[in-house]
């Protein structure tokens, strides 16, 4: 609609007259990828093979072809999200593309929306603008609410994520990049798993959006002639190459310039990816020769948008005319609006609203752990001190620390896979730094493992009559905490290093040396002295000699004894003779903690890996 026939609130026209301003015009030339067949082999298939084409703003374009043609493919190259294996030039606005300054401008909408499932519309969006804009508090509420009423989200805001349809989420996924107005939008299959309505809805949106100056590319499958008609430009590819593009208008013309002519009352796109997969005969190297694999401009249309600022109309070839610098306008746009602190807490803010909301994970721990304390103080009720019960009480203290290192590992190794989706759609979308997303989430979880911890320690060392002395009950829990977080970051590494379905698998496995190693099943001094650098190497070994340090160290008096005779009625006695009675519990200590960094920086390190390894 023109500027002339319809009101605009100032914020409106500013906010729209910058995206004409900054109108990106994305040309790609002899574009191909290829991929290895084999981790042991050099032979590599091609994907895509040296196409070409040119994306304009106010343009809504759709990159349409069979399964496997190669359209999400394209998608990735020119979004930035895949830069290896990479040949061609990608020109914007004329300009060789920089992947880095070209992602400040840019937004990429994943197939799979990837939404924070416990966060309501507003705590959503609100998030986003805390992170990206350098607005107050009013002024960030009224761009959401001019967002949220133009998705049709306004009465939704309120609304858990988890709980909103497939078309609102799919609307809130672009509401959330919009906050930043970028310039070019990619989307993934938008309409994917939606009804014909919500798809249509779906692509109302994304037309409006390119009729504000946008950019909006995104693949599609196989459109209804409704969907289809609403495609300003059509840019098709099979087998890795293009065999059309241009206008919906033009594609029945251009098919029968070949000599493909469609039947009467056939649904043009239907008919074209018949072509594609063969069913008519070995047609497409003809297209794609025709069309000159998307150099052959003649079928495209002369696409207009409107400019609020001027109210008058921008031819999109126009926009070449326009050429601007990305030296000197780019250089001054910073990648991140927030700092790091202000990124650290705002994640933080979120996770904790995330822990609040997410009963299951959250109540089911904390219940978990207390239920297990009084279960495990029933069953050595009243025994830690009685001398003869000592040996008992020993193998109370190994379960203490197997049950708490084992919990934490097991949690975070199962919540993490499910993270990872969600954090490359944020951090390629320039939401913040993987730095602070990876200590927001540890500020949390350190709390609710500090709850767990004091929950089944208090509970199982006052039902197992423990030493009823504060000193003894603060070592004891931090040496269980510290073990805890051992246990938790250890688990992130597996997390991030495997799927769901192996790291249960293998997860274990992997931490099964160290508790074998621990000093519980073999001794220490029972062990040739060549072999006892494999028990220094084994952090279970540290937690426990702690524990026994921490409850039957520190010059412990004598215990009573219910028997006739007791052999370890003098607590040193006892660590004498499992070889530990020289021990210093602040050392393991720091060994543990040491141990808790050094995962720590592993885990920071695994994950940036696999982040990058498509970014």
């Amino acid at each position: 609609m023109r500027a002339e026939n319809r009101t605009c609130d100032p914020q409106r026209c500013t906010d729209d007259a910058q995206v004409v301003d900054r109108s990106l015009y994305l040309l790609f030339e002899d574009v191909s990828y290829s991929v290895r067949t084999g981790i042991l082999t050099k032979e590599r298939k091609i994907l895509l093979s040296d196409l070409n084409g040119d994306f304009r703003p106010g343009e809504l374009t759709a990159i349409m072809g069979l399964s496997g043609a190669g359209k999400s493919t394209l998608m990735d190259i020119l979004a930035g999200f895949t830069t290896t294996s990479v040949t061609g030039r990608i020109l914007i606005n004329g300009r060789e593309r920089n992947v880095s300054d070209f992602r400040k401008l840019s937004a990429y909408i994943m197939q799979d929306d990837n939404l924070q499932p416990f966060l309501t519309v507003q705590e959503a969006m609100l998030i986003v603008a805390d992170l990206k804009l350098g607005l107050n508090y009013r002024e960030k509420l009224q761009k959401i609410d001019k967002i949220l009423i133009m998705l049709g989200l306004d009465e939704s805001r309120y609304t858990i994520t988890n709980e909103l349809s497939g078309g609102q989420k799919k609307r809130l996924a672009i509401a959330l990049e919009l906050i930043s107005n970028p310039p070019v939008i990619f989307l993934d299959e938008p309409t994917s798993g939606l009804d014909s309505t919500s798809s249509k809805q779906c692509l109302a949106f994304l037309k409006q959006l390119a009729q504000e100056g946008r950019t909006i590319i995104c693949t599609i499958h196989q459109p209804s002639a409704i969907l289809f008609n609403m495609l300003d430009h059509l840019y098709v590819i099979a087998d890795g190459k293009c065999v059309y593009t241009g206008s919906t208008n033009n594609l029945l013309p251009y098919l029968s310039s070949v000599g493909l002519d469609c039947p009467t009352h056939y649904d043009p796109g239907d008919y074209l990816m018949e072509i594609c997969n063969g069913d008519y005969g070995p047609h497409t190297s003809k297209l794609v020769d025709s069309i000159q694999n998307g150099k052959n401009d003649m079928w495209r249309s002369t696409k207009i948008f409107y400019s609020d600022k001027n109210k008058e109309t921008v031819a999109s070839h126009q926009v070449v005319e326009r050429l601007y610098s990305f030296e000197t306008e780019l250089r001054h746009i910073p990648h991140y609006t927030a700092n790091f602190w202000r990124q650290l807490s705002v994640l933080t803010k979120r996770n904790t609203i995330k822990l609040f909301r997410d009963k299951v994970l959250t109540l089911s721990r904390i219940s978990v752990h207390f239920a297990i304390a009084l279960a495990v103080g029933t069953l050595y009720f009243k025994i830690g001190q009685d001398a003869s019960y000592v040996i008992d009480n020993f193998n109370l203290l190994y379960y203490n620390i197997m049950f708490l290192m084992y919990s934490a590992f097991s949690a975070t190794m199962i919540t993490i896979p499910l993270e990872l989706p969600i954090l490359k759609r944020e951090l390629f979308n320039h939401w913040y730094k993987l730095r602070s997303y990876y200590l927001a989430g540890k500020l949390v979880d350190f709390s609710v493992q500090f709850i767990c911890t004091f929950i089944y320690t208090v509970t199982v060392y006052f039902m197992s009559d423990q030493p009823h002395e504060s000193r003894r009950l603060i070592l004891y829990m931090l040496t269980c905490f510290v073990t805890g977080l051992v246990g938790q970051t250890a688990g992130f590494i597996i997390g991030c290093s495997l799927k769901v379905q192996d790291s249960v698998i293998f997860g274990p496995f992997a931490i099964m040396p160290f508790v074998v190693l621990s000093g519980f099943f073999v001794h220490t001094k029972d062990v040739h002295p060549y072999l006892h650098w494999l028990f220094d190497m084994s952090f279970c070994k540290y937690a426990f000699e702690g524990l026994l340090m921490t409850i039957y160290g520190y010059d412990r008096a004598k215990l009573k004894c219910s028997e006739d005779y007791c052999h370890f009625a003098i607590p040193k006695k006892f660590l004498i003779e499992l070889g530990i009675d020289h021990i210093n519990f602040w050392f393991n200590i720091a060994i543990l903690i040491l141990t808790c960094i050094f995962l720590d920086i592993v885990a920071y390190t695994i994950l940036s890996i696999r982040i990058k390894k498509r970014l």
